[in-house]
């Protein structure tokens, strides 16, 4: 013999044991390192957040300035849900994006054409109707006019309503108050200002009444009424009487009271 070691046959299987198990262990290091990963990205893409794209304006409205905030908190504070906001020109376009898909939520109004398959998920706010005519006291220009032409709703007849706010709705609504009050909509003639038109509002002397929509706190609403009274005096705001009766044929309205001196505390405007 020479001296060298033959390896004898059971010691070499035990080697080719020992690396099929490693190479065993490794496929299964390897296999299970793969499946952790499919499920942590699995678990990533559904722990992704859902992003919702609203439909809101116009730009600088209140309800716009309302969504954005809503858009900050969410992403802030929720790890579910995003808010993607998509300025409009107002809610009918905003209500015709949801409706052909574009946008996943809109803010609109219930007195508008809805998509047949929408649902109201929240209210923001209630909108309420102000109608007022002038009394006459005032400046130099209002007391021109010393008389109340206008005392309530029927006495619109043959006169001109300013809207203010160029949708379709706003007229619209007018159309429901006058047919709910006995008038006739095409016995008097109607107007419509957009939102930054108030001056021109103020100022058009052939404008008998006018008519807002909004919330009670709205600015737009409140400046408009300060400028009608420095152009035309102190406003006569006209009561609504049947408007429990329109809320009972028409389930998208409701009636409600103005509480006195929410426009003006002194004086008061309302007064009652």
């Amino acid at each position: 013999m020479d001296g060298k070691q033959i390896p004898s046959s059971d010691s070499s299987n035990r080697q080719d044991i020992q690396r099929r198990k490693a190479r065993s262990l490794l496929l299964v290091l390897a296999v299970g390192f793969a499946v952790f990963l499919a499920a942590a990205g699995a678990l990533n893409y559904i722990l992704q957040p859902t992003t919702l794209r609203i439909a809101v304006g116009p730009t600088g409205s209140e309800d716009h300035a309302v969504v954005e905030a809503m858009a900050e908190a969410f992403a802030d504070e929720s790890r579910t849900v995003l808010l993607s906001t998509i300025p409009t020109a107002g809610a009918a376009e905003s209500l015709g994006l949801l409706g052909n898909g574009k946008a996943d939520l809109a803010v609109g109004r219930a007195d508008l054409s809805m998509p047949s398959d929408a649902q109201t998920l929240a209210v923001l706010r209630k909108n309420y109707v102000v109608l007022w005519s002038f009394s006459g006291s005032g400046g130099k220009a209002a007391r021109k006019k010393t008389a109340v032409k206008i005392a309530e709703v029927a006495d619109l007849a043959g006169h001109k309503v300013g809207v203010i706010g160029r949708t379709a709705a706003n007229a619209s609504v007018l159309r429901v108050i006058l047919s709910g009050s006995g008038v006739e909509s095409d016995k008097l003639a109607v107007a419509q200002f957009g939102t930054d038109e108030i001056e021109k509002l103020a100022q058009d002397r052939t404008i008998d009444a006018f008519l807002a929509v909004g919330p009670l706190d709205s600015k737009i609403t409140a400046d408009a009424i300060a400028a009608t009274a420095r152009t035309r005096g102190a406003p006569k705001f006209l009561s609504i009487d049947a408007s429990e009766a329109i809320a009972l044929r028409h389930s998208r309205y409701e009636a409600e009271e103005i509480p006195p001196s929410v426009f003006n505390a002194k004086p008061a405007w309302p007064e009652e």
